[in-house]
């Protein structure tokens, strides 16, 4: 194995972990917010890195002895509200589409924190730092699931780039596009959640399971599954790991991905677990929706999952109980704090901080527009990156099987030469900003 390579000392990781505080959702996009947005940044893809090669976790250790999970979660919460409070507002403005880059970083950062909250809450010794604000974490994922669920089908048509788009239409289909991964990995926040949240508080198992009916949203998501669609030619496309649409056979829709994995299990956890077993209640409406379940049972998926044998067993014994009727218990239930509070301090003020975003965000001088892409750029170091990533790479405009990667910025994969020309009105401004930070890092080495 080669060595394990370092985005951050551990010295620096500590100074970051240790800065971070809770921001009021009106200092989005200020500069201290953009200072610890690219310090979080860095600390996700330490995570990840460490992660991925099965070595000390510095960073979760970390957050976990400075006690900064729930500051992570009070982050994404901010940033949820403000997405859908004041995003929708600025788009009823006059937008440059040449500065557009630094709202995309603001929406961008949400896939980080909900990554890192991946990697962390994996372990279970994170959820009793992260505490009371889980239960705000299951608002946000509720919130995320309901949308994937109930999300009509046009949405998928704006994650597609059109030759020509103004400024609106780049944000949106950005804006869809972050907000359908951040979903999908809401699944595993919540699956972890529910194995390992009793530990913390049975309100937590409370909430997830009967407040929000998670098992039952769960069963919703295998019945009608947003990871797959059919085009007009018949020809079947499924979401990969990779975060990448790719043609696949009828046949091969049967092999689960690691999202799908998670939602199986999330049901076999919801379900069969002692404490899902002894606090769920069953109803006619979600018995009837779980039940559907038994139609997706093949010989295929219970090879991949064999243990998805015993839920098999359990829904058939479920369809011939009759449910209890529904009643509504008087339940005393905590509020998500931090969602109350941000909501409160905002309440009849999003006019106001669309306002002073837009001018924040939309009328940022062009030096300071390209000191943040190439900050950005330097972030995403590609040589680390690339090792992380477990699947063959992908055409960054068809999502097909590539070969070829961008000379220049050595960033972006192409199929070949056809789509790295329809792709180079977008790729120009980022290609520059990459290679010009590249350009930089083998100077300062050289001269070392």
């Amino acid at each position: 194995m080669g060595e394990v390579q370092q985005v951050l000392f551990y010295s620096e990781a500590e100074q970051f972990v240790q800065s971070l505080r809770c921001f009021k959702l009106s200092e989005i996009g200020s500069d201290q917010w953009e200072r610890q947005r690219e310090q979080v940044e860095k600390l996700n893809i330490q995570a990840v890195v460490d992660a991925t090669n099965n070595v000390e976790e510095s960073i979760k250790e970390l957050l976990i002895s400075h006690e900064k999970i729930p500051v992570l979660i009070h982050e994404l919460v901010t940033l949820d509200l403000w997405k859908r409070n004041v995003f929708p507002k600025l788009l009823k403005m006059d937008l440059n589409t040449e500065l557009t880059f630094p709202s995309y970083v603001v929406l961008f950062y949400e896939a980080i924190l909900v990554g890192l909250l991946e990697v962390l809450l994996y372990h279970a010794e994170c959820h009793e730092i992260a505490g009371d604000s889980l239960h705000d974490l299951l608002q946000y994922c509720q919130n995320k699931i309901v949308w994937l669920i109930s999300a009509e089908e046009d949405w998928k048509e704006v994650t597609e780039e059109k030759v020509t788009e103004n400024a609106v239409d780049e944000l949106t289909r950005r804006f869809n596009k972050i907000s359908f991964d951040v979903s999908l990995k809401s699944i595993a926040l919540v699956r972890y959640i529910g194995e390992h949240g009793n530990e913390v508080s049975l309100g937590i198992i409370t909430r997830l399971l009967n407040t929000y009916d998670f098992p039952s949203m769960f069963a919703s998501l295998i019945d009608n599954p947003p990871w797959r669609r059919r085009e007009e030619s018949g020809q079947w496309l499924k979401y990969s790991d990779n975060n990448k649409w790719i043609k696949v056979t009828y046949e091969e829709l049967n092999a689960l991905s690691k999202m799908e994995g998670q939602v199986w299990i999330g049901l076999l956890q919801f379900l069969m677990s002692p404490h899902g077993q002894q606090n769920y209640k069953l109803n006619t409406s979600n018995q009837a929706n779980i039940l559907k379940l038994r139609s997706h049972f093949n010989p295929q998926i219970v090879d991949q999952l064999p243990v998805l044998v015993d839920l098999q067993r359990y829904l058939e014994e479920l369809s011939l109980m009759n449910a209890p009727s529904s009643r509504a218990p008087l339940i005393l239930e905590q509020i998500p704090q931090f969602y109350n509070d941000v909501e409160m301090n905002c309440k009849g003020k999003y006019e106001d901080i669309a306002q002073k975003h837009y001018k924040r965000l939309f009328c940022m001088s062009k030096d300071k527009l390209k000191q943040q892409a190439q900050r950005f750029a330097a972030t995403y170091d590609m040589d680390v990156m690339t090792d992380l990533v477990s699947e063959p790479p992908r055409c960054d405009l068809c999502g097909e099987l590539a070969a070829k990667r961008c000379s220049q910025c050595g960033n972006t994969w192409y199929c070949g030469r056809e789509c790295q020309v329809k792709d180079w009105a977008k790729h120009k401004a980022p290609c520059k900003a990459i290679s010009s930070v590249k350009e930089r890092t083998k100077e300062n080495k050289a001269q070392k």
